[in-house]
This record gives C-alpha cells, structure tokens and sequence, in this order.
C-alpha cells in the first residue's frame, strides 16, 4: 500500500474513532513506518542460496523452469519462531498447551488453533497405541517434570504462501514469499 493510500486509510480510520473519543496508534505512515521499524524483535540478517532443477529433462521442448536458476533469501526460522515466542506482545495471547473445550452439551468449542483436533493429537497419539487417555496425561506430567524438557513448549510452525508481483525498481518480477507463525499466538492476534 502507498503512503498516500496509507494516509487516506488512516484518516478514514481516525474518523471512525473520534466518535467514541479514541485515537489512532500512528499520526501518518511515516509514524507506522517508525513504529515498525524500531520494534524490537532481534537482529535477523538475510541469508540466501540458490536452487536449480537437476532432474532429468525432456529432449525437447524443456520447460524454462527447468533450466532457471532460482535465488532463495530467508531469515533463520529458528531464530523468527523464538522472536515470535519471546515477544511480549503475545503473552496474553498465548496457548502454552493444546486443549479441548467443550459446552455443557458437549459441542466441541473450536477457537484457536492450540483448541484445534489437530493440535491435540500431536500430544496424544505419540503413545496412543501403548495407553489411554488418563495415563497420557500423566505421561505428559513426567515429562515436565524433567529437568531435560523445562522450558519446553508444543510449538505448531505455520507456513503460508502467495505469489506476488512487484514492479517497482524489479522489472515486473514475480515473488512468492512464506510467511511463519506459530500456532500458539490466538487467532485474534494472528
């Protein structure tokens, strides 16, 4: 979005809140850009390295990205997911464990991702074919009880991607970038 575009959205924005006497985090783009900018979520330098196809190839008629060289950049995931984990922001906002809800009817409530069936089956299936339900749970009490696994969270990585054009200064290249996050941050947040 531009700055222009930004400005705009943020004064429609700003409209929206006067009436109920709030304001708005940023005073323009450039205070968001500031804003941005100086968040403190560790220093992260890029990495890159490139990747070509070594397969076998048709005789004819090879595809062009069969024969392209493709440049890979990234940040260390490890280094994001514990930025992600040590932000401060998410603490009120966080699942430390996968977890079942259920209403009185016993209707599975469905909120985050950590309530998610999915999410609940990572900690249970490991030794699903060995015990029941009750002894799992004790299990997963041994466990934090070892000084081994202290500090040690169930922590879904994330991956989205979308490929994207961009024009400016790049000459119409396209891009598909792969956004992470973990799925401990609740949905509202994400």
């Amino acid at each position: 979005m531009s700055t222009r575009d930004i400005n705009i959205m943020l004064g429609l924005w700003a409209a929206s809140l006067a009436v109920h006497g709030d304001e708005l985090p940023f005073s323009n783009a450039t205070d968001m850009y500031n804003t941005i900018d100086s968040t403190p979520l560790g220093d992260l330098a890029w990495e890159s390295f490139s990747l070509q196809y070594n397969r076998t190839q048709p005789v004819e008629n090879v595809p062009s990205w069969m024969e392209a060289e493709y440049n890979i950049w990234f940040w260390d995931p490890c280094i994001l997911v514990h930025n992600l984990l040590s932000n401060p922001d998410f603490k009120s906002d966080f699942n430390y464990a996968s977890f079942q809800e259920h209403t009185t009817d016993g209707t599975h409530h469905f909120q985050d991702f950590m309530s998610r069936n999915w999410a609940w089956t990572q900690v249970v299936s490991l030794h699903h074919h060995l015990f029941d339900l009750v002894l799992i749970l004790v299990i997963k009490d041994i466990i934090a009880e070892d000084p081994k696994t202290h500090g040690s969270i169930f922590c879904p990585i994330i991956l989205g991607s979308d490929k994207t054009i961009v024009s400016v200064a790049t000459g119409h290249n396209e891009y598909w970038p792969i956004y992470l996050s973990i799925g401990n941050i609740h949905n509202n947040i994400c």
